[in-house]
């Protein structure tokens, strides 16, 4: 196995020096020392791009490179170009593993001959870590309809056996995949996405493996930012959902996914309306009053794919938080929507 090299792929833009000496000291002190370290900065404008080439001066495995800032999606496809290793490892600056973290995964990948293994992780705020199992079962393969227990997880809540307690599967991270498995599919993230394109990728990565291996221990640690893109202002935040939901309906016409999923999608339509409110049209930043909102909310509910959307609703698939706030923005209690909005539980644990 010691010759099995494995590539470690981290898109980095504008990441706290702090967290990528973390993070790049865990990856130094792996168990499995047969690994390359692809350090893809996307046009930083602080010392992140400094901070790599001088760890890629003193450590041979690592490699730095820098492209004009472009997104994560294409800093991640240009690491994975540069890639020489039979297996890949996603992993955010920010976060750390456990130093038997690629060790274990190989091991796992290995000797169930799967296209990927998929780990649990460990959910980090401030001082405080809470471990975020994926699947509630013990290791095991997944094949042909198996593989829903995680598919599902990315298209909606309601529709799983199982929704993990802190964050779904949808994510590059806490896994690794054999090159040759992507390189069959053209597995890659879509260019130009600016969110959610994480989702996308494990959509697609999910529906063409044969067989996925659960390994269910805790060996990323995932850093919970209180400061997180979620909660900031965005003047693009719907055209970013939008294409978000064009990737996804294209991804179910072309598998011809049962009605059911097509139904959680256009669920999750609706509700990502929750972000719209939060990050956009009644967030402090934005300069429009609250009747000029008001307007605009109502013509963008009005368009086509809000109103497709609406004629679909079914509640059954919703939470009880989903089925308030659907039902608020289904009849237009933009009030009800502000204060949902202002006051709703921030709390991360």
């Amino acid at each position: 196995m010691e010759n099995e090299l494995v590539s470690l792929i981290l898109p980095i833009f504008n990441i706290k020096i702090e967290f990528l000496k973390k993070c790049l000291t865990t990856l130094q002190k792996q168990t499995y020392q047969n690994i390359e370290i692809i350090l893809v900065d996307d046009g930083s404008t602080n010392d992140a791009f400094a901070l790599c080439q001088k760890y890629s001066l003193t450590d041979k495995r690592i490699t730095a490179v820098r492209q004009k800032n472009q997104g994560v999606s294409i800093a991640r496809n240009h690491g994975l170009s540069l890639a020489k290793g039979n297996y890949i490892c996603f992993i955010d600056p920010d976060d750390w593993v456990a130093e038997s973290y690629v060790a274990e995964l190989l091991n796992s990948l290995k000797h169930s001959q799967a296209d990927f293994v998929i780990s649990n992780c460990l959910v980090v705020h401030h001082d405080q870590q809470k471990v975020n199992n994926f699947l509630d079962s013990p290791e095991t393969n997944l094949m042909g309809a198996q593989k829903n227990k995680l598919l599902y997880q990315l298209i909606g809540k309601k529709i799983c056996d199982y929704y993990p307690p802190l964050i779904a599967a949808g994510v590059p991270w806490g896994k690794m995949f054999c090159k040759s498995f992507l390189t069959k599919n053209k597995l890659q993230f879509v260019p130009g996405m600016k969110r959610m394109q994480d989702n996308i990728f494990c959509l697609y990565a999910i529906e063409n493996a044969n067989k996925i291996y659960y390994l269910p221990k805790a060996l990323y640690y995932y850093r919970k930012d209180s400061s997180s893109v979620s909660l900031k202002y965005s003047s693009q935040i719907v055209d970013y959902f939008e294409k978000y939901f064009d990737e996804t309906f294209k991804f179910l016409r072309t598998y011809r996914k049962e009605e059911l999923l097509f139904k959680a999608a256009y669920m999750k339509e609706l509700t990502s309306f929750n972000s719209f409110l939060g990050r956009y049209f009644f967030h402090k930043n934005n300069p429009d009053s609250f009747h000029e909102n008001k307007l605009h909310i109502n013509k963008l509910l009005s368009t086509q794919r809000y109103q497709r959307a609406m004629d679909e609703l079914d509640y059954s698939i919703l939470t009880k938080s989903e089925k308030v706030f659907v039902f608020s923005l289904k009849h237009r209690l933009l009030l009800l929507l502000y204060f949902l909005v202002k006051f709703r539980d921030k709390i991360i644990f």
